[in-house]
């Protein structure tokens, strides 16, 4: 194993704070791109601080961003500009999916971090 040197160490941790990097985030134009550049409904589970759901708004009607969270949810709704198309709903919406049709539906990173899936497969 190779081990940096204290220079390069500090370089990386310059960059690392220059240039954040988010694993969820870092989907998100792959995802638009796939996506029309206009349509009606959207809805994003698992929506956490809203980032995503603020893209899909310049494009759609109307976004639900649901989180099971009520502090992101809440964080969410503070951080997003109130001129854009989105609500923002405390639910888990892997069990109860939100009522009503959509054209688009995202879901980025969001079913690994269901307690139930952390358990690992039931006995029986």
């Amino acid at each position: 194993m190779k081990i940096l040197s204290p220079g390069v160490l500090r370089a990386r941790e310059r960059f690392n704070a220059t240039h954040p990097w988010d694993h969820d985030a870092h989907y998100h134009r792959w995802i638009l791109r796939q996506l029309p550049r206009r349509f009606n409904r959207a809805v994003d589970v698992g929506s956490g601080s809203g980032d995503l759901s603020g893209l899909l708004a310049k494009r759609a009607a109307t976004v639900k961003g649901v989180d099971s969270d009520p502090v992101i949810t809440a964080q969410a709704q503070k951080l997003t500009p109130a001129a854009l198309p989105v609500t923002f709903t405390v639910m888990d919406a892997i069990s109860e999916f939100p009522a009503g049709s959509y054209d688009v539906i995202t879901c980025v990173a969001t079913i690994h971090h269901r307690a139930d899936q952390q358990r690992g497969p039931s006995a029986g």
